[in-house]
């Protein structure tokens, strides 16, 4: 993990006070390190290096928030609360960057909220996280969102730096060359 780049994130999202931006913000992190497993873990892609990747980028099957959640799920790579989670965010962030009016204290986003952090706070990470952003400081609902996406991202930093490459799998390889 790149700790100042990650740390830069954490600062810029923490000098957020408002929820509509923390859960855009948050979510195009989380976005962008989905698109990092998968890109590792899955072969090199076949286009030419100038074009974009006919997989992971652009209107292809998996260039969205919420087919890139579905994968990472459906290859092993997260657990099923991850992903609920994960589904959370996405939900949360449409609501956010599509709708005129956010209220996370109205309904239904409250609820939303209210699941995702269900999934989250019991986790180990979620209070090593807060000891580190968020120590001896109370935290609002702005601060839970904040630490509770903050979680996620450390999580998924630490999946996409211990995640095998699958071009590794040279037998398999071999197999269909035959």
């Amino acid at each position: 993990m790149d700790y100042d780049l990650f740390d830069s994130f954490v600062e810029d999202l923490l000098g957020e006070r408002n929820a509509r931006p923390v859960i855009i913000v948050g979510a195009s992190r989380i976005d962008e390190l989905l698109y990092r497993i998968l890109k590792k873990f899955l072969m090199p892609k076949s286009a030419k290096k100038s074009l974009q990747d006919e997989l992971l980028e652009g209107d292809n099957p998996i260039g969205t928030f919420s087919s890139r959640i579905k994968m990472v799920y459906r290859l092993g790579i997260i657990d099923f609360q991850l992903f609920l989670a994960l589904e959370r965010v996405r939900t949360i962030r449409n609501r956010s960057a599509h709708s005129i009016e956010f209220e996370p204290q109205k309904s239904p986003i409250r609820e939303h909220i209210s699941e995702l952090k269900k999934i989250i706070l019991p986790r180990k990470s979620y209070t090593m996280t807060k000891e580190r952003y968020f120590k001896d400081i109370q935290l609002d609902p702005i601060k839970e969102i904040q630490c509770t996406l903050i979680t996620i991202c450390v999580l998924l930093e630490a999946i996409k730096d211990n995640i095998c490459e699958i071009g590794h799998n040279y037998d398999a390889v071999e197999i269909s060359k035959k």
